[in-house]
């Protein structure tokens, strides 16, 4: 079967984005994760645990029992092959399996020769890394073992998931502007790797004319609630849109274009005509570019687009008949 390289690779920075949404990277030992490795140590009784994350080409560990690197190159390890499946890999004797007999961990120190990972799966689907056990015999793991094994996995994804909704807007949904800017400095590192353009739409909400429009039937905040939380239902997992003061929030889409951003703003304006909520806005697109060094940078150039909208009926890519909308490039 002919392998699709771009889908490969669209699905490989989709996996990247969800892993850097968690700001997981390159932080400290924590107990709430060494317990559950601990946890794994005692009920599998192996001598190496590790919760490893996938970034790139390495594979760090969070927390690990048995070892000290704090990472490996990915092409090195078992777990790269783990998130590559939605369910447990067990290798019962890696000297009797093709994909490993070879491997430097087999071969050399430690001498693995029993392996079992648990992908951590986000709650859209992507794997962003392995909860993992070895022991340094051949051996069977029991069924009972390997769910508690996918039980425990399931409990880190829950600890990441907990923490990032601490970052978001109580009332809306989005995240707020601290934690919307941790995704765009992700976004601005991954173009300067990869050179993968991103989109910021910046926007303004009038409230006053929804109000009225509106015959003062919804209040401002059950409005703003509705309209954000169904733009937020409308993004694909890697993008995410946050409130940045007020009436003004921002969207940060991912591999896409200017022309893709402006695209996918009309679609969800005719998505909110289909619920019959009347939607004012003033909006701006500012395509990542090299001069972008970081999150502020962007958000500067965004805003004044976003004044040239308000101040100037001249130029827009498109307006609506009613001037819901204002928007400039």
């Amino acid at each position: 079967m002919k392998i699709d390289r771009s889908f490969q690779l669209e699905a490989e920075v989709a996996r990247q984005f969800a892993l850097e949404r968690y700001d997981i990277l390159d932080t400290p030992q924590e107990y709430c994760f060494d317990h559950i490795a601990n946890a794994v140590k005692l009920a599998l009784e192996v001598p190496i645990v590790a919760i490893s994350m996938i970034d790139g080409n390495r594979q760090w560990f969070k927390s690990k029992i048995g070892f000290e690197a704090p990472e490996m190159p990915r092409d090195t390890g078992f777990c790269d092959y783990t998130i590559n499946q939605n369910n447990s890999m067990i290798v019962e004797d890696t000297t009797l399996d093709p994909r490993f007999k070879d491997s430097p961990m087999v071969v050399g120190d430690p001498f693995v020769r029993s392996y079992i990972g648990v992908p951590l799966t986000t709650p859209d689907g992507h794997n962003i890394g392995a909860l993992c056990a070895i022991d340094l015999v051949p051996r069977q793991f029991m069924h009972s073992k390997v769910e508690l094994l996918e039980q425990l996995a399931e409990l880190v994804i829950h600890e990441l998931e907990m923490r990032q909704q601490a970052d978001r807007d109580r009332l809306t949904g989005a995240l707020t502007r601290s934690g919307f800017s941790v995704k765009v400095q992700k976004a601005i590192a991954l173009y300067d790797r990869q050179e993968v353009i991103s989109t910021m739409v910046l926007f303004d909400v009038d409230l006053h004319k929804m109000v009225r429009h509106h015959s003062g039937r919804l209040s401002g905040n059950a409005l703003l609630r509705t309209v954000i939380r169904t733009l937020i239902a409308c993004l694909q997992p890697s993008n995410c849109v946050g409130r940045m003061g007020g009436t003004q929030f921002a969207v940060l889409l991912t591999s896409t274009t200017k022309a893709e951003a402006m695209r996918a703003t009309e679609e969800f304006l005719e998505k909110m005509e289909e619920m019959n909520v009347g939607i004012f806005l003033d909006v701006s697109f500012s395509e990542i570019s090299p001069a972008i060094g970081i999150c502020g940078d962007w958000l500067k150039q965004a805003n004044i687009d976003l004044r040239a909208a308000k101040e100037s009926d001249h130029s827009r890519p498109y307006q609506e008949s009613d001037d819901r909308l204002n928007g400039t490039g």
